[in-house]
């Protein structure tokens, strides 16, 4: 089985001004493994977290102890480069990601600079993650005119519990089915803001984006939410979610098409 998204960073390595939470505590590469064996886990994505902004040091780091089994998602400034590009690629990162939450105004996303990385990350065979407000999953789709990247919307997208917002999101999700492959990551129901609403989100999105382009992530260590998952309970609550047969493709099929051609081969 394949964990698509966790976060793994030490207890001392300054956040970037204007970090939202700032963990107290490391989130050990090992802790995350020692959950693997008990659930019996394989394989791994690693998500640069927020309150590093784009200095993937030690996500890069952890990754190198265990390439074959681990994959990141990198945050990057527009400016970035080919070459830093390039060493991201080589250090298994296989996608960025825009962490939208508290963004007042997507706009900026849409620039010639973006899209430009956009074409880059592309052409490297890599995908965009996009993680939005509550409701705010519309507001992006200018930003991703013109380009044919992939895209995963993390935490089932962030439909909001308004039924109007929920409906815009599934609408624009649908918009974009059309131009490109939509992926949807069935992970930590807690920021939803309406946990219960997980069950019926899950099920419009197999409706919507089908079974082939669903995968799961823990959100280990559950930032800001610590007391509200386990690594058990994400994983029952997925049971709930799916069934059975859906579930092996989300945990590993899916999983390995969108992050890795190697898992399947191990």
């Amino acid at each position: 089985m394949i964990d698509c998204h966790a976060h793994v960073f030490s207890a001392d390595a300054p956040a970037i001004a204007g970090a939202r939470y700032r963990p107290a505590y490391a989130a050990r590469l090992e802790d995350w493994k020692e959950a693997w064996r008990e659930y019996e886990i394989t394989h791994g994505v690693l998500v640069q977290p927020s309150f590093f902004g784009a200095n993937n040091r030690e996500m890069l780091e952890a990754i190198a102890t265990d390439p074959r089994h681990l994959r990141g998602v990198a945050v990057v400034d527009a400016g970035i480069n080919d070459s830093q590009l390039d060493h991201l690629d080589a250090g298994g990162v296989c996608a960025i990601r825009w962490n939208l939450k508290g963004v007042p105004d997507y706009r900026a996303y849409a620039s010639a600079a973006w899209r430009g990385v956009l074409a880059r990350i592309h052409e490297r065979g890599w995908h965009l993650e996009i993680y939005v407000d509550h409701g705010r999953l519309a507001a992006i789709e200018p930003a991703l005119v013109g380009s044919p990247v992939a895209v995963v919307f993390d935490h089932f997208g962030n439909p909001g519990v308004e039924e109007a917002s929920v409906r815009v999101t599934f609408s624009a999700v649908e918009r974009l089915l059309d131009q490109r492959e939509v992926w949807v990551k069935l992970s930590a129901p807690y920021r939803l803001g309406a946990i219960d609403d997980a069950e019926w989100f899950a099920d419009r999105w197999l409706e919507i984006a089908g079974p082939t382009r669903l995968v799961w992530g823990s959100d280990w260590p559950y930032t800001a939410f610590e007391a509200n998952a386990s690594y058990g309970l994400m994983l029952r609550a997925l049971d709930r979610w799916i069934e059975p047969d859906v579930r092996d493709a989300v945990l590993w099929d899916n999983a390995c098409l969108l992050y890795t051609s190697d898992a399947a081969d191990e």
